[in-house]
């Protein structure tokens, strides 16, 4: 799977070369997790993460560090440092849901789990809208690591019912259920070879091929070039070029 198309058109699927592989692995700061049953419970319980490392597994480039956007992909950070906000990976399904391991009709996550959608264009800088994170290069055999807090007092879960609807349950004492990286977030919609705080520092990231026909602010200014500003695009078009794999999905007991 390679790159991400066009914001808002999802994953796309193409033959070429691939540059670059990411591998994802996933762990939890705590593999056991007890569901509160009151507020005075939820505000006793100790936060739980779930951790993504990320890793450059193959790359054309071994000697060189990527740094790419994160956006709807399992390495998106809050840009909140309240850290009862819940992490945009949980908005845009870029981690699955808890699956049980003894039955896969049951499932569970925060209540906002699931698309979000954005409107209207993008600033030229993206980076005035995304995040960006630098992988170290496959040859530094080093990791980047991004934790999301795990909003245990708000996790609901369910079963599915042959009639399509479901039920909600709550998983029994001892039960085993697994989550990660969303198999449809995988991709990022840019990349490029170098770091953020090196060679890349101060520089705007763009894709002018999304702004034909549309507007820097959505609302009818033409974006225009800035005088004396240092800007790259990225390496491979809307993304492609780089790919992510799975390594595992991190596992918890119900306590």
């Amino acid at each position: 799977m390679s790159g991400r198309g066009l914001p808002g058109g999802g994953l796309v699927r193409r033959p070429e070369d691939i540059k670059v592989i990411l591998n994802l692995r996933t762990t939890v700061s705590s593999t056991t997790i007890s569901l509160p049953k009151s507020d005075a419970d939820a505000a006793a319980l100790s936060d739980t993460y779930i951790r993504i490392h990320a890793t450059v597994k193959q790359s054309t480039q071994p000697a060189l560090p990527v740094t790419l956007s994160t956006w709807r992909t399992p390495l998106e950070r809050s840009l909140s440092s309240d850290s009862s906000s819940s992490s945009p990976v949980w908005l845009n399904s870029a981690l699955t849901y808890f699956r049980s391991t003894s039955d896969p009709d049951q499932y569970g996550g925060p209540p906002e789990l699931g698309y979000k959608v954005h409107y209207g264009g993008f600033a030229r800088n993206l980076r005035d809208d995304w995040d960006f994170i630098t992988i170290p290069s496959f040859e530094s055999r080093e990791e980047a690591v991004v934790e999301h807090r795990l909003p245990v007092e708000k996790l609901q879960f369910w079963k599915k019912r042959d009639d399509g609807y479901r039920d909600e349950v709550r998983p029994e004492k001892g039960e085993k259920w697994v989550i990660g990286p969303s198999e449809g977030a995988l991709g990022t919609f840019w990349w490029r070879w170098g770091d953020l705080e090196g060679d890349l520092k101060g520089k705007e990231f763009r894709n002018d091929e999304w702004f034909e026909g549309r507007t820097e602010d959505g609302a009818g200014k033409e974006a225009t070039e800035e005088e004396g500003k240092e800007w790259v695009e990225s390496e491979g078009e809307n993304g492609f070029g780089l790919t992510m794999e799975v390594e595992n999905q991190a596992e918890v007991v119900f306590v």
